[in-house]
């Protein structure tokens, strides 16, 4: 699969990656890639970038572009993402995602089957219908402009821990609402479930409970599992969207379980 965009004169060129700032945990010898969901950054990554690093990777979260202390820029096409995403480097032996992250990693493993050894998607962005999507755009979009304090993100998630609720609280600080409006409107309509049908490395879907406000829907990862015996899917009971903050351990321990 090749990513590539539209220019104004209809000619097709390939996107210009700009360079990401990362946060890093480890010294190796594996290698972990960890892709943030929009309004949000690679330091919220804390935990399980601690427990890959204890266990013998090195990781690497960025901030995508528009986000964190990344650069902001002039176009936010998935193309543009998954092009800075790949400019980080390849032959990863585990890349993972959340919500956006999650779709950005399912995108370039389709480009370059050599770009990870491994993928993880948590509660994926594949395919959202219009009249969720609306709405979700809306609330992402209100978070980026009127980024909310550490002490309201913890009264919101009261079982997550004091670090998540700051970090997340930074990371809407930082991000560019502009960017953000852009990345959700200029990428509609959000249907993008198929790329993970045409994945030949491992990759393991962990859901958030649909009982939690669920972005990937279990009957979706039933459906990938006949269409694609590469892919494995399973439900974090009671994690909502955001399962490595809800649930922490439980999803540290399928990802484990996952590559052992």
């Amino acid at each position: 699969m090749v990513l590539w965009q539209e220019v104004p004169d209809g000619a097709a060129e390939s996107p210009q990656p700009v360079a990401l700032a990362t946060t890093r945990w480890g010294a190796g010898p594996g290698r972990a890639l960890l892709l943030h969901g929009i309004v949000s950054a690679g330091a919220t990554w804390w935990r399980l970038a601690e427990t890959l690093a204890e266990d013998g990777y090195a990781v690497v979260a960025p901030d995508l572009r528009g986000h964190g202390s990344s650069p902001r820029a002039d176009s936010y096409l998935l193309a543009d993402y998954v092009a800075d995403v790949r400019a980080l480097g390849t032959g990863w032996d585990l890349v993972v995602g959340h919500s956006l992250g999650g779709l950005l990693g399912a995108l370039a493993t389709d480009a370059d089957r050599r770009f990870t050894r491994r993928l993880v998607l948590l509660d994926p962005a594949l395919d959202i219908t219009d009249d969720r999507f609306a709405t979700e755009a809306e609330d992402e979009i209100a978070e980026a402009t009127h980024p909310p304090s550490a002490r309201a993100v913890q009264a919101a998630h009261t079982v997550w821990d004091r670090r998540d609720a700051v970090a997340v609280a930074a990371a809407a600080k930082a991000a560019d609402a502009a960017a953000v409006a852009r990345t959700l409107r200029d990428n509609a309509p959000w249907r993008h479930t198929d790329v993970v049908t045409r994945l030949v490395v491992p990759t393991l879907v962990l859901g958030a409970d649909p009982a939690h406000g669920a972005l990937f829907r279990p009957r979706t990862g039933v459906e990938l599992m006949i269409r694609n015996p590469s892919v494995r899917a399973r439900v974090v009971v009671g994690a909502g969207h955001a399962v490595h903050r809800d649930r922490p351990t439980a999803v540290a321990t399928a990802i484990r379980s996952f590559l052992w």
